[in-house]
């Protein structure tokens, strides 16, 4: 997806670096036909990341702004899943596939290090650096997962850690209106991608099956990149219907609203507000003297 969606931002005049343990064959070629010959075009830069590794991802962004002097959009779209080496049902220090330490200190699972820990502290950074340099209008989006608010038995990290992200993003539905940042998310259903190529999930989504394309869900991306509608928060459905002769790619904003408390106390003051109030105002002040 995130190729697809990289050769969309080359397309629409962006700059784009590349982040992941290793390139794709398709990838090299992406990034050997946008390498940088005069600096005037876009192109294309890869820096090998490991998103659970927290010393790289400060590189990763170090790296970008040398390469390029300014960050403008973030797509957060590194995700695995839920392979047998950090699976729930693959215990550490007792199954042989699994490769999430027993004795780690602190304890974590892989899978939710590459899919909600690091591109959270990558979000992290980004909306530093905006807040620190006003004149730079940020763009977060990030590539969820239908899996974040349906269910499923056989790979519960997997959905866990992509409603994490969905909660996230919500959380921060503020930025725009607030900050100037602008943030949503996209969660797509079955994209048939190299993340189900992996022996132990090939048969889970099949190349027959009725799937979008990279290109079908990362031309919604863009949608919710650019247009005004989108960047408070929203989370974006997308998923191809209908049948193999006759498919549609269906779009829709989860209603998430309908999940919140419907009753409450009365007459009391609601102090998280308050003291919400009072961070958003510390953030408003940072950066104002380089605007």
């Amino acid at each position: 997806i995130c190729l697809a969606f990289a050769q969309q931002l080359l397309d629409g005049g962006c700059s784009v670096m590349i982040a992941d343990v290793k390139l794709t064959p398709d990838a090299e070629a992406l990034v050997a036909k946008y390498a940088s010959k005069d600096g005037a075009a876009p192109s294309v830069d890869f820096h090998k990341t490991d998103i659970s590794d927290w010393a790289q991802i400060s590189a990763l962004w170090e790296k970008t702004l040398e390469k390029f002097g300014r960050v403008d959009i973030l797509v957060n779209g590194a995700g695995v899943y839920e392979p047998p080496s950090s699976t729930f049902w693959n215990l550490p220090g007792v199954s042989p596939l699994a490769e999430d330490k027993v004795d780690a200190s602190p304890g974590v699972y892989h899978t939710f290090s590459v899919n909600t820990m690091g591109p959270i502290r990558l979000a992290q950074i980004a909306i530093d650096y905006w807040l620190e340099n006003r004149n730079v209008e940020g763009n977060l989006l990030w590539i969820a997962s239908l899996g974040g608010y349906v269910h499923s038995l056989q790979t519960p990290l997997y959905f866990a850690s992509k409603a994490a992200i969905v909660s996230f993003v919500r959380s921060l539905g503020q930025l725009r209106k607030r900050l100037g940042i602008r943030n949503a998310a996209v969660c797509p259903g079955a994209v048939y991608t190299p993340i189900f190529h992996p022996e132990y999930c090939r048969d889970r989504v099949r190349p027959d099956d009725l799937t979008m394309t990279p290109e079908q869900c990362a031309s919604v991306m863009m949608r919710v990149l650019k247009d005004a509608e989108y960047g408070d928060g929203n989370i974006i459905e997308t998923l191809l219907i209908g049948t193999k002769e006759n498919s549609s790619v269906n779009v829709r904003e989860v209603p998430l609203e309908a999940l919140y408390p419907t009753v409450g106390p009365v007459g009391q003051e609601n102090h998280l507000l308050e003291e919400e109030e009072k961070l958003t105002k510390q953030l408003q002040a940072r950066g104002k003297g380089q605007q």
